[in-house]
């Protein structure tokens, strides 16, 4: 099971005054000027300064350009599925990010203002202290300047926040054998006690997943539960397997688990005495941010 935690904005701001020069420093590196605007803004409502990143600016361009050359302030149909392509392209992971096409000869200080009164929702998210990172582009359409605002959230430092509380193992074990006694006891089965061997088992098989990018109770070199729990030393009469993705807490993982009739007859089933519990968290060589739980059970 897995639960995917992006999502993708997308806005634009159409603004047509005819302004003056935005002035000397504008014009000599007009986005280290943006960037100074917005982190001003940022710092008024809260929130960290933003990252000026190339690989953001690449895409930023990249739209900047296409924008231009198709001579509407507007962003296709499509767009979001473009950006996210050339930011993955680019090397960048973005859990979520909005954007911002802008036509406007006005200074900054006035292009800032109308965004913020004419697209609240996107200048909101830009506002957002999740939001950290930024990409600029700039060109011209018919004369007039074309600027394109990519704010994100990176993947990586969201991942980070949201999987804060796994990063001690043992006390999840304890959290994760104490939430499956209770449910056994409400059903009537005896109650399991972690194994050293099945844990051993069931790390083993989450870092598998983690680290060759699959998820599945089949390795892709063929094992299954069975010669896992073996190779670990365990000598079984009855072995059984959970496996979850995305969950970031053991209570979030066991309601999964017991509303899905396979993963709950294994939490409940009698005939199991020991319990091992493996967890990874991490980037798989996909390059994706994952959660991987697996429940191993058991009797000698």
């Amino acid at each position: 099971m897995s639960l995917k935690g992006r999502s993708l904005l997308l806005a634009a701001t159409f603004l047509t005054a005819l302004f003056p020069s935005a002035g000397p420093a504008a014009a000599e590196d007009p986005r280290s000027e943006l960037l100074r605007r917005l982190n001003a803004e940022r710092q008024r409502n809260g929130a960290p300064a933003l990252r000026l990143l190339p690989p953001l600016n690449e895409v930023a361009q990249r739209h900047a350009e296409e924008i231009a050359r198709s001579g509407a302030v507007r962003l296709p149909r499509g767009s979001e599925r473009q950006v996210d392509d050339w930011m993955r392209r680019a090397g960048y992971n973005a859990h979520r990010w909005v954007e911002s096409a802008t036509a406007s000869t006005d200074g900054f200080d006035q292009i800032l203002r109308e965004w913020q009164r004419r697209d609240r929702s996107t200048w909101t998210t830009a506002m957002d202290s999740e939001v950290r990172d930024v990409g600029i582009g700039l060109a011209r359409m018919r004369g007039t300047p074309l600027y394109i605002f990519l704010f994100a959230v990176p993947e990586a430092e969201h991942f980070a926040r949201t999987t804060a509380g796994l990063r001690d193992v043992e006390r999840i074990r304890a959290e994760m054998l104490a939430e499956v006694k209770a449910v056994r006891r409400k059903a009537g089965a005896p109650p399991l006690r972690l194994n050293r061997d099945l844990q051993e088992s069931a790390q083993a098989h989450a870092e598998d997943m983690l680290a060759r990018g699959y998820f599945a109770h089949q390795s892709p070199s063929g094992t299954t539960v069975r010669e896992r729990a073996r190779k670990a030393g365990y000598d079984w009469r009855a072995i059984g397997e959970n496996i979850a993705e995305g969950q970031t807490s053991v209570n979030e993982v066991m309601s999964t688990w017991m509303n899905s009739p396979g993963h709950r007859k294994n939490i409940l089933s009698p005939d199991f005495r020991d319990l091992g519990l493996g967890l990874a968290a991490g980037r798989s060589k996909n390059g994706e941010y994952r959660v991987v739980w697996v429940q191993n059970f058991g009797a000698k």
